[in-house]
């Protein structure tokens, strides 16, 4: 196994996958191999990539979505002599800004990597931001699986007169690496309708950072300012260079350095807001959805609170059967989360899943024009928007942390729960309806509106204030609730907090074993 570079934090599983993937087997499978890696821009695949792809000596190529055909082909061309200099009159002699060029020049990369092989590996051929080369050339994809498939012919084997496999006439071996951050794309690839159907080895996500990894990676111990900054940025580690260029301020080490951080990376602009252009930068990722404005109509109706497609065609004032292709295209690029609930039925809500989006969406779009202006302050913006951070940024971060914490906490600590979600409660009796932020599930439980084996009951408050016997007892009531229709009466009752608990919840903790407390310190202390 290849070892991974100590500053790449995190990725040991992409790291091993790789390392494996690139191990000689032509003594078994004398074919070519292919991955497919995807993931949101900025989550650090590209950096993952190029040094694994230094370390084995193997072609690192990125396309760009500006360039043309001609341009992409003859940069490839160019990669391909640097790394192979004795190839320059093979390549020279393969006409660029045709789409069927790709075939011959994937074919000398291919070859060229597979010569430099050594102690048992085949250095790879690595086609970043693939999706920007469909663009020119949507039947690249059928390149690749003639790639594959002329495993047919064997070592040495040259086809006869008339007789080919797709593109090619013989046998070419190799190790090859496609990756994009348009992740819809990406995951269509190996779907059944495709050419690469049944050709993909392994489909691999770099997904972005835990709020863990993400506050190490950017070497900020205050756990308060670590979470914070988590729910602005999300784990995108990209952000961190980007905002240091942007602003040269160091990352933000207590609650005053934050506020100074946000008011001069998030709402102050020169000429343009971070997080507008972002928001225009992750839609581009998507050739099929950037530039087209209802995608941005679409993720501010759902910041502003529609949770259906409907209700999002309401606000448009487009029909359904318009909104639910731009819905689905968005919950499969990332941006939009289908938040299901336990024991429900009927259609899941949704709710903006980028953490930059939606501190946009609350925070910097609301008052972009007057800050343009220079008529009212950053301080004064960041000021009047806190109680909508805090609720629609930093609460739903908040949650997401404590649910990973709590259930990987739970497990460790020998309790029965193999699955977890969020439920909403009906209280027939004071006609309210009871979110439940935490719900976990036995491992024997069944699934559905009854009958489940409720093992815990949790909720997780970012709100600056400890948390008190009032939430003990409300959790205790939603637990009678649940106990008419499934197996909740011993369900241990959790309180996930950033802010601490009160003494007199403290001490009914640790007189009963019912009740979980998990501080900040434990949401941030399992890693």
């Amino acid at each position: 196994m290849l070892p991974k570079p100590a500053d790449i934090i995190d990725r040991e599983d992409e790291w091993n996958v790789l390392s494996m993937f690139v191990r000689d087997r032509r003594h078994i499978d004398h074919g070519a191999s292919l991955i497919a890696l995807s993931g949101r821009r900025r989550t650090g695949k590209s950096h993952l990539l190029e040094r694994f792809t230094a370390l084995t000596e193997g072609i690192y190529f990125e396309a760009f979505l500006e360039e043309e055909l001609v341009q992409s082909q003859e940069r490839f061309r160019n990669v391909i002599i640097d790394y192979d200099p004795a190839r320059r009159g093979e390549v020279s002699a393969i006409p660029l800004g045709e789409g069927g060029s790709w075939d011959r020049l994937l074919q000398v990369a291919m070859d060229a990597t597979v010569a430099r092989s050594s102690e048992g590996r085949i250095p790879p051929v690595v086609l970043d931001e693939f999706p920007y080369l469909l663009r020119d050339t949507p039947h690249l994809q059928s390149i690749l699986k003639s790639i594959y498939d002329s495993r047919h012919f064997k070592p040495g084997e040259t086809a006869p007169p008339g007789i080919m496999v797709g593109y090619y006439k013989r046998l070419v071996q190799g190790k090859l690496i496609v990756c994009g951050s348009a992740m819809s794309i990406m995951h269509e690839l190996g779907h059944g309708s495709r050419p690469l159907f049944g050709r993909i080895s392994r489909t691999l996500t770099v997904a972005p950072f835990n709020h863990i990894d993400m506050a190490r990676y950017w070497g900020v111990d205050d756990l308060v300012t670590a979470m914070k900054l988590y729910a602005v940025l999300g784990g995108s580690p990209g952000y961190r260079n980007a905002l240091g260029e942007l602003t040269e301020l160091p990352p933000p080490q207590d609650t005053a350095q934050f506020d100074a951080w946000v008011m001069a990376t998030m709402l102050t602009s020169s000429d343009d807001f971070f997080t507008a252009a972002e928001a225009r930068h992750l839609l581009r990722e998507d050739p099929r959805a950037g530039g087209k404005i209802i995608y941005q109509q679409a993720m501010k109706a759902i910041a502003d609170g529609a949770t259906t497609a409907t209700q999002v065609g309401g606000v448009l004032g487009e029909t359904k059967k318009t909104v639910e292709p731009v819905v689905d295209r968005l919950i499969a690029m990332g941006y939009v989360d289908e938040r299901r609930p336990l024991f429900e039925v009927g259609d899941p809500m949704l709710r903006l899943r980028d953490p930059l989006l939606r501190f946009h969406h609350a925070v910097v779009e609301p008052d972009m024009d007057v800050l343009r202006l220079g008529e009212i302050s950053p301080q004064q913006i960041w000021t009047r928007a806190t109680p909508r951070f805090g609720s629609q940024v930093l609460g739903p971060a908040f949650e997401e942390a404590a649910a990973e914490s709590a259930f990987r906490i739970l497990i460790r600590r020998g309790v029965d729960i193999s699955r977890q979600g969020w439920t909403c409660v009906s209280d027939r009796e004071s006609g309210k309806k009871h979110e439940v932020d935490f719900i976990g599930l036995g491992r024997d439980s069944r699934t559905g509106r009854r009958g489940a084996t409720i093992t815990v009951i949790g909720e997780a408050k970012a709100t600056i204030r400890p948390r008190g016997l009032k939430d003990l007892e409300r959790l205790r009531h939603i637990r009678s609730l649940l106990a008419a229709h499934h197996q909740a009466a011993d369900a241990k009752l959790l309180i996930v907090s950033m802010y601490g608990f009160s003494d007199h919840l403290h001490e009914a903790a640790a007189s009963s074993d019912e009740v979980v407390l998990l501080d900040l310190a434990d949401v941030y202390g399992w890693g």
